[in-house]
């Protein structure tokens, strides 16, 4: 894990946070995963640094529609999840977040395994903060690319 932000957001103030330990928890494999996650398998994630996030997840068949590709909803299941992953970098422990918007770019289909999953935070505001999430083939083609803005609370 580097200190360098890849989206030039601003890591000023942050330091070790809560938000923080959970994803250095689940890239070193100590966090429990919530239902859900198993439920959609989602899996966990790889490595991340102040703004930026990535993980590699394995192409789940039991997703793929009857012509051999990925359901185009799930997605947005995954953006989701990479972007709030990406998001939790530079929370604050006083933040709570909640998807606000999610749009979606298709590029090509995704019908081989694995993706590489990439979350960069490209702004942050008092009230919205904003990420972008790619979506990458085993040929390093972008398949997709998700823009998901959350809305910041402060919880004191």
């Amino acid at each position: 894990m580097g200190t360098t932000s890849h989206s030039g957001a601003s890591d000023a103030g942050v330091g070790d946070t809560h938000w923080r330990q959970r994803l250095t928890d689940l890239t070193g494999g100590k966090a429990t995963l919530p239902p859900v996650v198993h439920r959609l398998s989602l899996g966990a994630l790889a490595e991340w640094e102040p703004g930026f996030v990535r993980k590699k997840w394995p192409l789940d068949p039991e997703l793929l529609n009857p012509e051999g590709f990925l359901f185009g909803g799930y997605y947005g299941v995954l953006a989701d999840q990479v972007g709030t992953f990406a998001a939790m970098t530079v929370l604050s422990n006083d933040e709570m977040m909640r998807t606000t918007s999610l749009e979606l770019d298709y590029f090509r289909p995704i019908g081989d395994g694995p993706l590489l999953l990439e979350g960069r935070v490209s702004n942050k505001s008092s009230s919205l903060l904003h990420t972008e999430v790619d979506f990458i083939l085993p040929d390093s083609r972008k398949a997709a690319r998700a823009r998901v803005v959350f809305a910041l609370r402060r919880l004191s």
